[in-house]
């Protein structure tokens, strides 16, 4: 007898298995690459966005006016930055917050709303007596 064909049989043909595991795992590995692109993308999105709210916080709490303070914002986290400021006696909040859209690829059209907030309290001088 054949010593090939005494160690394999044509049932147990293995020849282009590796292609066919290739075929199925590479969509899987490709879909995961585009999430950690995406996640990645939000947490330092996210992340200049709490540093644009801290800074334009830090600002009004020195005493500067709200247009410094959105400067300061834009400056840290981009021209795109969306800031809100309120003000409640001696306390000083901002909040910043952006759309992060997907352009393309599978997930175009896809947008996440993310934003963060700061608050502060105004500096001794600037606060009137009485002032919580």
């Amino acid at each position: 007898m054949n010593e090939r064909s005494s160690r394999s049989s044509p049932l147990r043909d293995d020849r282009g298995s590796a292609t066919a595991e290739t075929a199925i795992v590479l969509p899987v590995v490709v879909a995961m690459v585009l999430v950690i692109l995406i996640v990645g993308a939000g947490i330092g999105t996210q992340i200049s966005l709490e540093s644009a709210a801290r800074g334009a916080a830090r600002e009004l709490a020195r005493g500067e006016d709200e247009s410094a303070a959105i400067a300061t914002a834009q400056h840290i986290a981009g021209d795109s930055v969306q800031v809100t400021i309120s003000s409640d006696g001696s306390w000083v909040q901002v909040q910043t917050s952006r759309t992060l859209r997907a352009r393309s690829g599978l997930l175009a059209g896809a947008q996440w709303e993310l934003s963060a907030d700061a608050t502060a309290r105004r500096e001794p001088h600037l606060i009137s007596p009485g002032a919580p």
